[in-house]
């Protein structure tokens, strides 16, 4: 599989789509677009314990991290008709005891989109990743809220990962709105047990409200993925439909059925999922909102044993000029694809605590806890309980252009299969200058 060639390619034209989009936001006024660059200069130093996440042997270390970065905004409006959003970070990352494993870590965002004709607008979002950390930064697709690729890997082998999304959205109505999308999903390890993959995704979506009571929402989900080691998967199908009824502004039910079919090379295994479900939402006051959305599913695979249990997705937030507050659980299945270890369907159970508090203006604290368990049927029996707690203590700015961060976190994976058991704490300190 031809992964660095096509990653190049698709990186090429995301940078040749920014270098042409850029004049047209610049005009003739090159002195305005110029003051839009935002640089930024930080300094981490982090304390870990457990570097190569192993369950003997530790080695604990001091990373130190120089990373230069620039941000760019074109416009703060989220409705203009053109906008540019744009971040970049280097990192020049040390070992204290293991500098053979210094590296240049890279991370970087695009959001560029352009609305014509009143109704149509058209969109190209990437993000970029290259790390040697193996705890996977955690990426939020821009057209899909909730959908993420993290992963996990046995000691620190560098490795790139890139979404690539372009998308057409039309909107025809207040709330009536089709969209189309693609996505190029690329990932590359120097880990000689990791999985190279390349995946194409292509997905149109319809919203559309009958009236102010009565709207429904439909989509469509082609996907491939190739895989430098692993049977390739040869074609992917997820049709969803999902029936609204809104009482008023602050109450919405909803009735959804969503179908997968995955059909793998030999000597994968070919399955189809049936998920039903029934929901609510909520709102209690313009602060504090909620949802539970519970229903059940059923994996059918062409050998082997029919994997059921419940879906979940339940929470509640609450948004103060002071507080950010959410409270969350998940559950029912979900899909591997795009990691190193590439484990493919997943069922699982979480429970999240996110929580942010600003103590004055110039001084904040957040706190994000995690416990989950994990089952992968296309692993043998393989059952894991993964937690994780990261937390900010302070974040303090003296002066409007310099911030001091100050935390640490913890992490532990508990399996029945001992290879995959570890513990870790991190501890850091983190300075950063930059223009306001």
């Amino acid at each position: 599989m031809r992964t660095g060639k096509n990653h190049k390619w698709y990186a090429g034209m995301a940078l040749g789509l920014f270098l042409a989009i850029l004049p047209s936001a610049a005009g003739a006024d090159w002195v305005d677009l110029l003051a839009k660059f935002k640089p930024r200069l930080s300094l981490l130093e982090e304390y870990n314990s457990n570097i190569f996440l192993t369950k003997t042997n530790t080695q604990e270390d001091f990373i130190t991290t120089v990373s230069p970065g620039v941000t760019f905004v074109a416009t703060e409006e989220p409705d203009a008709k053109f906008g540019l959003n744009l971040d970049y970070e280097l990192g020049l990352v040390f070992y204290a005891r293991n500098s053979d494993r210094d590296y240049v870590s890279h991370s970087g965002s695009l959001n560029t989109w352009y609305s014509f004709g009143h109704r149509w607008t058209i969109r190209l979002w990437d993000s970029y990743t290259r790390s040697q950390d193996p705890v996977e930064r955690v990426v939020m697709v821009q057209t899909s809220p909730g959908v993420y690729y993290p992963g996990t890997q046995r000691g620190r082998f560098t490795y790139e990962r890139n979404i690539l999304e372009p998308s057409l959205a039309y909107q025809f109505g207040r709330e009536d709105r089709l969209e189309i999308i693609y996505r190029n999903n690329y990932y590359n390890t120097r880990n000689p047990e990791g999985d190279d993959s390349l995946g194409h995704n292509f997905h149109p979506r319809l919203t559309y409200w009958f009236n102010i009571n009565h709207g429904v929402a439909l989509e469509y989900v082609f996907q491939t993925v190739d895989y430098e080691i692993a049977p390739d998967l040869k074609s992917g199908h997820r049709g969803r439909g999902r029936y609204n009824y809104r009482f008023d502004p602050q109450t919405s039910i909803f009735a959804e059925y969503t179908y997968d079919t995955l059909d793998y090379d030999s000597p994968g295994i070919n399955y189809f999922v049936n998920n039903p479900s029934v929901g609510i939402t909520h709102a209690f006051t313009p602060t504090l909102t909620s949802r539970f959305q519970v229903g059940y599913f059923w994996r059918n695979p062409e050998s082997g044993e029919t994997v059921k249990g419940l879906t979940v997705d339940a929470g509640i937030s609450q948004r103060t000029p002071r507080l950010t507050l959410d409270l969350t659980v998940q559950g029912g299945y979900s899909y591997d694809f795009f990691g190193g270890d590439a484990l493919g369907f997943t069922k699982y159970y979480r429970g999240i605590v996110s929580l942010s508090y600003r103590w004055t203006e110039r001084l904040s604290s957040s706190l994000t806890g995690t416990l989950e368990w994990d089952e992968y049927p296309e692993e043998g029996d393989r059952q894991d309980w993964f937690t994780r707690v990261d937390a900010v203590l302070l974040t303090y700015r003296p002066w409007r252009w310099f911030t001091v961060a100050l935390g640490g976190s913890f992490g532990q994976r508990e399996s029945n299969q001992d290879v995959n058991d570890y513990q870790e704490w991190r501890g850091f300190l983190r300075l950063t200058a930059s223009t306001w």
